[in-house]
């Protein structure tokens, strides 16, 4: 059975390696090692004394929006996402907040996984994301506790 943990966070160049794998177009070192403070939520998900992924959120208020979530892609495929989706929708929840995220509408899997925690589609950004060949709709999808 392996130790896990999740841990408070503050993006380092050190973690910035797992979104780098993780992403086909990851954020820059600067944005990545920046988004930290007061007003962030984050968590790292460390297994067996490896940090294998991580979520990065901002509150303004009643809100949180969830900018970030990867996991490293050895790791992938083993349910570890759904530790730090449980940890940051139970920490909306007790603290009465709606939860927002954008991501890539070809992004098939976190969809998928945003649906099983009960997100659903508010709106569509028109070519929001870079892609290789130019630009691709972001979802905007929005939670909120069954307790609010």
């Amino acid at each position: 059975m392996p130790d896990i943990k999740i841990q408070r966070f503050t993006p380092d160049s050190r973690s910035y390696q797992i979104e780098r794998l993780a992403h086909a177009h990851p954020w820059s070192l600067s944005v990545f090692c920046q988004s930290h403070g007061p007003a962030y939520y984050n968590r790292q998900l460390v297994v067996n004394e490896e940090t294998v992924g991580y979520i990065i959120c901002q509150q303004v208020l009643d809100e949180l929006t969830i900018f970030n979530i990867a996991i490293d892609p050895k790791h992938q495929g083993q349910g570890f996402s759904h530790y730090l989706m449980q940890d940051t929708l139970n920490y909306a929840a007790n603290n009465g907040m709606l939860v927002f995220l954008e991501v890539r509408e070809s992004n098939t899997p976190a969809i998928s996984l945003y649906q099983a925690y009960g997100f659903r589609e508010l709106a569509k950004r028109p070519d929001y994301y870079k892609t290789l060949n130019g630009y691709e709709d972001a979802l905007v999808m929005k939670w909120q506790s069954e307790q609010n």
